[in-house]
């Protein structure tokens, strides 16, 4: 990420430039035929006074998405961009354009196969000339074939481009009669399959009083009574499957009183369905449940008929036959490309070990080479076993199992039926199931350079990392990695003194390491709880040294952490061990001075962290079908409390008023985070409304009166208000007047923000973004003395900094890019009464904006 400013830029230059856009937009409709209107807007309203959505199972807006068509994509809702960049050019010019590019692309296409084909003859005769078994023949035979395949590709070639007005516009949606009718029979079924039988439902057109050939479509809905479920008869002619749907009812979507809804009664479909393949149907399928349905009854409660028939065809005879799994074949070194080649002959090439778990059942692991995965490792996290009944959830969880090991790259399980002579009157069945492994790459490397210039200061980089992805043949994974920097401090841009001698007068080193295993290390045996719940152990430890003109400054850290999921959707991380320590020496005066003006100097000093932590997590992303995305992150921490246990127990003295271990002070407190993140789909594709909404608080005690710097909280920058510079915010209402303070580096002990980002998308494969940002940090330490630095709960929201800005982003697909450029609306470093940027014929400074350019979206 990096900040830039520009010299004498007024950022309303760009609100200006949306007004001139948007009057340009006034003439959208210069290129309607006669005759023709501009459908500018559809507006559903259900007249019903009592309408209640949940009740109903829909609203206004799910009904708008069905509509056909929809009016032209609008960004900020009202700048119909694509269909202003569409009519540039007329239907005329654009064709006449489309035709002379696509002209002049054939020439040019013509030009390259002329040229080709003139080498092609070359080598032809060239190797009319030369022996057969010459390495110069089948040089130049690989030439030809080369030659001949871009002549082929060249032809292939369609110059059929559209002008860049029709790829990147969008043509208009116009009106018609046909659309009125359509669009009435849409929504009397979408009412009808929610319950809703006989709705009246009315269109109303209405032209705009400026512009004729604009019209809005307004659709009126008057809803009848719904129809409900009076009763559920079950009609199912196989004894044992009856009986099994019947015993599980309490799980079924349908009661009687709901609403009879097409969607709820597709759901118990696939409910029943999974049902009953969990509980050994392998070749049951949705297709043998059917329903009936008798609405003839006045009072609108209907009789509902829910059929499972088996018949006696051979399909029907299998999907209502049970299956045990008998053998498990385990491919773990599997090479598609082989088996798609060699075929029959690549699986005589395998040789068979047998392997036999805790339990003894007994799994067949066939090699073509060197096992590099201890079968073990594999059988872990298997569901599937032989001896067992067929159940889908064991298959599933057996794919997330081994999706989870990163040193397997495609996962692929088949079963196969075993046929028996009696296998038309047997109710059981026998399957083999093969699990066919793709190994990823063993080892990697990855190494890369960085310069960097921050406000002058000049600096190189390097980072090297090492990763093994199946360390001690237990499919764990070893993750190295070293960086290196060396900077240039310059006087003139900072406060710091340059003195030490050679280019480069600021030095860093780092190296990490991370050990993971897919599996839970515990003391204590957590097997049966743990096992479906895809756990992780991951130790992992750093070393940073980093040497400057004004300190040297060392952190050294580790941790063992516990990671599993509970659902589909929660997940947790428990750390019960975490610690750093910090070790600040050769200081200078000058940042003494600097580190106490900032509240910073005991946060600086050598210390140490001992302690644990905890996060649970809540996403709903990855779940189909859904409309909206939660994100819901609570963690908490605590540190020094069992070596203060440790202390008072054994009564050891103090030192300066704190505990030490090896004459090191160690940090001491509690620190909770709550973070919140809703991304609301919108009507237009691809458009979504962004929040997040975050607190958090540090409170020190005991043996160390401040919270660690690494602790502490800071806002601005890329990914939090993006008006403000990194760290430049707060605390509070706190101004820096010291202008030798340097870079800006403001912490605090309290945080919190919200953010709100408008993301639309634009065209190809750009999207824009207008977002507003507020928040602040706050010192709720009794030391700090920076004035307005402290949280006070009767004025804080009086300290509120807000921004605002607007966004370019370029989605390639494996990377987004992302320009930002925020605007300081109210800054709560000036005075009380004069807070906000624009009041009083203020203007904007260099200092009331900020452009970053960053990586991926900012929450």
């Amino acid at each position: 990420m990096q900040r830039y400013k520009i010299k004498h830029f007024n950022p309303i230059s760009i609100i200006f430039a949306l007004l001139i856009s948007f009057l340009f937009s006034c003439n959208i409709t210069k290129n309607i035929p006669e005759n023709e209107q501009l459908l500018v807007k559809n507006k559903v309203e259900i007249t019903n006074k009592h309408f209640n959505e949940k009740k109903s199972g829909f609203n206004e807006s799910d009904i708008k998405q069905i509509l056909k068509p929809q009016p032209n994509s609008k960004i900020f809702f009202i700048l119909p961009f694509r269909l202003i960049i569409y009519n540039l050019k007329s239907d005329k010019k654009a064709n006449r354009l489309k035709e002379i590019n696509n002209k002049r692309c054939n020439k040019k296409n013509q030009k390259k196969v002329k040229k080709v084909t003139k080498r092609l003859r070359f080598y032809d005769k060239k190797s009319e000339n030369l022996s057969s078994e010459s390495k110069k023949y089948k040089r130049t035979s690989h030439k030809l074939s080369e030659l001949q395949n871009k002549i082929e590709r060249l032809d292939a070639k369609e110059c059929n481009k559209e002008h860049w007005t029709r790829r990147l516009g969008e043509a208009p949606v116009l009106f018609k009669l046909n659309d009125r009718y359509r669009n009435l029979r849409k929504i009397k079924i979408f009412l009808k399959e929610k319950g809703f039988y006989n709705s009246d439902v009315k269109i109303v057109t209405k032209d705009r009083k400026l512009n004729k050939k604009k019209v809005e479509a307004f659709y009126k809905i008057n809803l009848q009574e719904v129809h409900k479920i009076y009763n559920i008869s079950y009609e199912i002619n196989d004894e044992q499957v009856k009986k099994m749907i019947l015993n599980d009812t309490v799980h079924s979507f349908l009661n009687k009183g709901n609403r009879l809804d097409i969607s709820i009664l597709e759901d118990e479909r696939e409910r029943i369905t999974n049902f009953l393949r969990n509980k050994g149907y392998y070749n049951f399928s949705k297709d043998f449940i059917s329903y009936s349905v008798d609405t003839i009854s006045k009072n609108k409660f209907d009789e509902l008929y829910i059929y499972i028939k088996k018949d006696t065809s051979e399909i029907s005879k299998s999907a209502f036959k049970r299956y045990i799994i008998k053998n498990v074949f385990i491919y773990s070194y599997f090479e598609a490309q082989n088996a798609l080649t060699e075929k029959e002959h690549y699986f005589l090439t395998f040789d068979t070990l047998i392997y036999y778990d805790k339990d003894e059942v007994k799994y067949n692991f066939l090699y073509n080479k060197m096992p590099r995965i201890n079968p073990k490792a594999i059988v872990r996290g298997l569901y599937i076993k032989p001896g067992k009944l067929f159940n889908l959830k064991d298959v599933n969880a057996t794919y997330r199992y081994l999706a989870s090991l990163p040193i397997i790259q495609i996962a692929n399980i088949k079963f196969t039926e075993i046929k028996s002579e009696n296998s038309d009157i047997d109710t059981i069945a026998m399957l083999n199931c093969e699990i066919r492994l793709t190994q990823a790459k063993l080892k990697s490397t990855n190494t890369s350079f960085e310069l960097t210039n921050t406000s002058g200061n000049f600096g190189i980089g390097g980072n090297f990392s090492f990763t093994h992805n199946n360390i001690f043949r237990n499919s764990g994974v070893l993750n190295l990695g070293t960086k290196v920097a060396f900077k240039r401090l310059t006087k003139d841009k900072s406060w710091i003194q340059s003195d030490t001698a050679g280019f480069f007068n600021s030095h860093e080193f780092g190296i990490d390491f991370s050990l993971n295993f897919p599996r839970l290390m515990a003391p204590v045996p957590m097997k049966k709880f743990m096992k479906r719940r895809n756990p992780k152990t991951i130790i992992s430890g750093n070393f940073n040294f980093l040497q400057r003109p004004d300190y040297t400054y060392t952190v050294a850290g580790g941790n063992i952490g516990y990671y599993w999921n509970s659902t589909q959707t929660i997940g947790h991380a428990f750390l019960p061990i975490t610690t750093d320590v910090v070790d600040l020496r050769n200081a200078t005066p000058d940042f003494l001075n600097y580190i106490t003006r900032l509240q910073l100097k005991d946060t600086y000093e050598t210390h140490f962290v001992f302690g644990s932590s905890y996060k649970f997590t809540f996403n709903n992303q990855f779940l189909n079908g859904k409309k909206n995305m939660i994100l819901l992150m609570m963690s908490t921490k605590l540190a020094g409390n069992s070596l203060s246990a440790v202390m008072n127990w054994f009564n050891q003295p103090k030192t300066e008023g704190s505990y030490q271990v090896n004459n090191i002070v160690y940090a001491q407190f509690v620190k909770e985070d709550i973070e919140f993140r809703f991304h609301k789909k919108l009507l237009r594709e691809n458009d979504k409304i962004a929040f997040r909404l975050f607190a958090g608080a540090a409170l020190p005690y005991g043996n160390l009166k401040v919270v660690p710097f690494g602790e502490r909280y800071f806002v601005g920058g890329a990914n939090s208000i993006r008006a403000w510079q990194n760290r430049s915010l707060g605390p509070g209402s706190y101004i820096q007047n010291d202008s030798i303070e340097g870079y800006p580096n403001q912490t605090a002990d309290i945080r919190l923000e919200a953010n709100i980002e408008y993301r639309m998308k634009l065209f190809w494969k750009l999207e824009g973004a207008l977002f507003v940002d507020a928040g602040n940090i706050w010192a709720i330490n009794n030391q700090d003395i920076r004035p307005g630095a402290r949280f006070n709960i009767h004025s804080f929201y009086k300290e509120i900094a807000v921004g605002t800005g607007y966004g370019i982003r370029l989605d390639l697909g494996f990377v987004l890019l992302r320009a930002d450029m925020g605007i300081k609306l109210i800054d709560p470093s000036l005075p009380l009464d004069n807070r906000w940027i624009y009041g009083d014929g203020k203007k904007i400074g260099n200092d009331d904006w900020s452009f970053y350019i960053a990586i991926g979206y900012p929450f």
